[in-house]
């Protein structure tokens, strides 16, 4: 019986050649990689921009609604430049939320309130901010107070690609 060795694929591969191939793949995975930005509106002067993980570009929304005075989660993802809500949790009706669930999304009711799926695709998300409504942005492992840049109105927008040209 014949010994087969394990011969590594960048075996007689030179240093150089090896740097190329990851600078390559560092390249193409930045270049699959969204950028979330966050401007004032509707002046557009950028506050933040974030890069979302190529495996896993999602973010979420937080923030205690104005009425009711109970937390709010609201979860999306960016496809293709779009951004797409794909759930919402909250402790308790107020106005501004959902009653129903969207066609092809579900509305349940669970010992913490309520969650809502669905799938709903918008360009920008424009928001009004306001600290005592405590909004947080959570994205790449990051978490942004939004009400740093004090009351105001801002716009979420997602582009595909790498942030540094924004």
């Amino acid at each position: 019986m014949r010994k087969r060795h394990w011969v590594p694929a960048f075996a007689g591969t030179t240093v150089s050649s090896l740097a190329l191939f990851a600078n390559g793949l560092l390249a193409a995975s930045i270049a699959l990689a969204d950028c979330l930005t966050l401007a004032s509106h509707p002046e557009g002067q950028v506050l933040a921009a974030l890069v979302l993980p190529p495996d896993n570009p999602s973010f979420s929304l937080t923030y205690v609604h104005s009425v009711t005075r109970t937390p709010v989660a609201e979860f999306y993802r960016v496809a293709g430049g779009d951004i797409v809500e794909t759930q919402m949790r909250f402790a308790q009706h107020g106005p501004g939320l959902p009653t129903e669930a969207d066609a092809g999304g579900t509305f349940t009711r669970s010992n913490d309130g309520f969650v809502v799926t669905m799938d709903r695709h918008f360009p920008a998300i424009v928001m009004q901010v306001h600290g005592d409504q405590s909004p947080r942005l959570v994205a790449a492992g990051r978490a942004l107070d939004l009400a740093q840049w004090g009351p105001r109105a801002l716009a979420l927008t997602a582009a595909p690609g790498p942030c540094a040209d924004r």
